[in-house]
């Protein structure tokens, strides 16, 4: 999705030693959970909201990314554990099977102590924020651990909500996910002592807005993108789906509903999916609605000094930009074969 992450060396170091700290708290637990959180932990990721707070740090201050101190190397790690406790929990709420082409958590161990191993990796990411000794940073993890669980418990109120509203999904993205990354961000400026960690905070939130959006558009369906991995089976709906159920009208807005709770999800029935969501205008709407997400972000990573850091964030920003158009391109693809087999 991003692939400026694998282009560029210069964070390299900084990452290994972000990993270090995360690997070095959770090896030095007797705690089963810990383990089992190391083992999670090294099945990869992005890395990219520590990565967003050094570049947001380095962009703000006059030090380069690879400079970064060991404070600030705590609390990108902290945002990490939290970002996995999320994915703890989440396993757990949505009866994920697997997670990054591994067995998840509670497949291998049970719901409990994938639980726990959530609880404890949260434990672990507020004491290693108490450890950096960073100035007003806890009271702003500690606001966005409880914005996350806002937007998780306002997700699974709305699964199978035929009737969301699009204010609500954006409510839901924005506390669950988008929260996250304004948080990298802005402490990131908090600690060049910057007078736009306010600003890199709302960079942040738009980044986190779009990556939402992006990864919902993936895990719509099994089939348009090739994730394998759909999430309207289990109720949530994205915005192409509330999109579409909004502008359907008369008996087709109660066939959709009914394609949905009926299950089935075969080939021939995600097209059909596909192809009222992409018809009805819920495809570019949400093309739309990424765009203007990561063109505030652009606007705001524009409006510091250039240096390195700014530059990296700006290919971020286009390299989700390229990404979307990869999305809506394999959507017409898909909708185009549903069309020829008519």
């Amino acid at each position: 999705m991003i692939n400026s992450l694998k282009k560029y060396d210069s964070l390299r170091s900084v990452i290994d030693r972000c990993n270090d700290v995360v690997l070095g708290i959770l090896g030095s637990s007797r705690v089963r959970e810990a383990g089992i959180a190391a083992e999670s932990f090294k099945n990869g990721g992005k890395r990219l909201r520590p990565i967003l707070m050094i570049l947001s740090s380095t962009a703000a201050g006059k030090s380069r990314s690879t400079e970064a101190p060991t404070p600030l190397i705590e609390l990108a790690a902290a945002v990490e554990l939290i970002h996995l406790a999320t994915l703890f929990h989440d396993d757990v709420i949505d009866e994920v099977d697997s997670r990054r082409m591994k067995p998840s958590a509670r497949v291998k161990y049970g719901n409990f102590v994938s639980v726990l191993a959530g609880d404890y990796v949260l434990s672990e990411a507020l004491l290693l924020v108490d450890r950096s000794g960073v100035q007003n940073t806890l009271p702003e993890f500690l606001k966005t651990i409880r914005v996350l669980v806002s937007g998780e418990s306002l997700e699974t109120n709305h699964k199978f909500d035929f009737d969301m509203s699009e204010d609500t999904y954006f409510d839901i993205i924005s506390e669950k996910s988008a929260s996250l990354f304004a948080l990298s961000c802005k402490v990131g400026g908090m600690f060049a002592r910057s007078g736009h960690a306010d600003l890199l905070g709302r960079c942040g939130w738009n980044l986190g807005m779009a990556f939402q959006m992006i990864d919902d558009l993936d895990d719509m369906l099994d089939l348009p993108n090739g994730t394998m991995d759909c999430d309207l089976r289990n109720g949530y709906l994205a915005l192409p789906v509330i999109h579409a159920l909004n502008s359907l009208r008369d008996g087709h807005r109660h066939d959709l509903i009914e394609l949905i709770r009926r299950g089935d999800y075969s080939a021939q029935e995600e097209r059909l999916i596909a192809t009222l969501c992409n018809e009805h205008g819920g495809i570019q709407h949400t093309n739309d609605e990424i765009e203007r997400h990561l063109n505030q972000a652009a606007e705001g990573i524009a409006a510091l000094a250039p240096n390195e850091a700014t530059e990296f964030l700006q290919q971020i920003v286009a390299d989700l930009r390229a990404y979307t158009r990869r999305q809506v391109s394999g959507f017409s693809i898909f909708c185009g074969a549903h069309t020829q087999s008519k």
